[in-house]
């Protein structure tokens, strides 16, 4: 009895380790594949939200505009801006039409004295009238007729007597800038004069400078010097073309219309 039971007893120990031996090796088996089952997937880490990005209670919801609300403005839009460019577009024709219509009639009265005789002041006084064209953007040229007279005048116990003229010819005017006042003047031509006291008539020709402030477009006024040259006594004779020539001189205030 005593060998039997401690055959069955050692065999019951073998089956005991067996099985503990058995149930090991599964359990290595099963953490095996638990731990590379875990390895395969990626481990979560943790990351800020991007910069910028809304706390997801506090975003706004976007408002959607009606599309017929972008059409009428896409269409507003291209009209005002046409508008505007047609409002610079017809300025700038209004500005040249300006500078072109510069030009015109003028018609002007002057004051001042004359020289016929020598150191003999003599107050005179001339009316004048032209046409003057647009010759750039700061000039004009244009004709002119004028008449006038200086009185006549007594010195040490002499009287001179008054002395009648009439010219005509061109002048030229130009302002210092486009958008200067001043302005210089030039004229010259051809002119004739009854001297009354010798019952005389004179002629030449006369040439004059001057400067002058426009107040605005049709009105200024302006100083004149004027230097007129004409001829005493002229004659062809054996020795040829013979003269006298002596001058006249005029230093004139004057103010000026245009039409």
């Amino acid at each position: 009895m005593c060998a039997i039971d401690r055959f069955q007893t050692g065999e019951n120990m073998k089956n005991t380790i067996v099985t503990a031996a058995m149930a090991a090796v599964f359990a290595s088996v099963a953490l095996a594949s638990a731990t590379a089952h875990a390895q395969s997937k990626p481990l979560a880490v943790w990351q800020p939200a991007p910069e910028g990005e809304k706390d997801p209670a506090k975003r706004v919801p976007t408002t959607s505009v009606p599309t017929d609300a972008v059409s009428a403005q896409s269409l507003a839009h291209p009209q005002a801006s046409s508008a505007v460019q047609q409002s610079y577009a017809a300025a700038a024709p209004s500005a040249t039409m300006e500078e072109e219509s510069r030009g015109g009639v003028f018609l002007g009265v002057q004051g001042g004295k004359g020289w016929v005789y020598d150191d003999v002041d003599q107050s005179a006084r001339a009316v004048n009238a032209g046409y003057r064209w647009q010759a750039g953007a700061v000039s004009l040229v244009g004709i002119e007729l004028a008449a006038g007279r200086l009185d006549d005048a007594e010195d040490d116990g002499f009287r001179y007597g008054k002395v009648d003229y009439s010219s005509v010819g061109v002048n030229a005017r130009f302002n210092f800038g486009r958008d200067n006042p001043v302005y210089g003047l030039v004229r010259a031509g051809y002119w004739a004069a009854d001297i009354g006291a010798f019952d005389d008539t004179v002629d030449g020709g006369y040439f004059g400078l001057g400067v002058g402030v426009d107040f605005n477009r049709h009105f200024n006024m302006s100083l004149v010097y004027t230097n007129h040259v004409y001829f005493n006594e002229y004659a062809w004779t054996d020795d040829g073309f013979e003269y006298d020539a002596s001058r006249a001189d005029l230093l004139m205030l004057g103010a000026e219309v245009r039409f």
